[in-house]
């Protein structure tokens, strides 16, 4: 497990690395990254992961509070042995709701603030890497992720 720890330490350092050296100032989301980049983030990860033989599930919980405004989603990866991997839960740090969460990297088992997100089965798929994503993911992707990988 340290060797994923290091990795997964080592890319969330290369994001905020190149995030503050400005290189993802043009993209539409990643900008602010981690706000809102969970989703993008798992494949960007899971790529890396993948790279070094480790095999990764994206899984996409929800949190509902009975109205439509409440409803929040949130993405992190799943190792085969159930262990949670999310670099991106700080971005609910301001808020109470999601218990100020501020850990930039979570490595472990479901914590209160996973608990609080409803997992369906078909909110998780294999990750079989940047190249099997379409459309408009699959470029810019692999963009982003040139970028985060002359981090490293």
């Amino acid at each position: 497990m340290n060797g994923l720890k290091k990795l997964v330490y080592d890319f969330r350092r290369a994001i905020d690395a190149a995030r503050d050296a400005s290189e993802f100032d043009n993209d539409f989301s990643f900008y602010a990254f981690p706000r809102g980049c969970c989703g993008d983030a798992c494949d960007l990860l899971a790529q890396f992961l993948m790279e070094h033989g480790i095999r990764t599930f994206y899984v996409c919980g929800h949190y509902y509070d009975r109205s439509f405004e409440g409803t929040q989603s949130h993405a992190w990866l799943l190792t085969d042995n159930k262990e949670i991997i999310d670099i991106t839960g700080d971005q609910f740090y301001n808020n109470h709701i999601f218990l100020n969460y501020n850990k930039a990297v979570h490595i472990g088992r479901k914590d209160t603030f996973h608990k609080l997100f409803a997992i369906h089965k078909r909110d998780v798929h294999e990750n079989c890497g940047l190249n099997a994503l379409g459309g408009f993911s699959q470029p810019r992707l692999n963009y982003l992720y040139k970028k985060i990988m002359s981090y490293i």
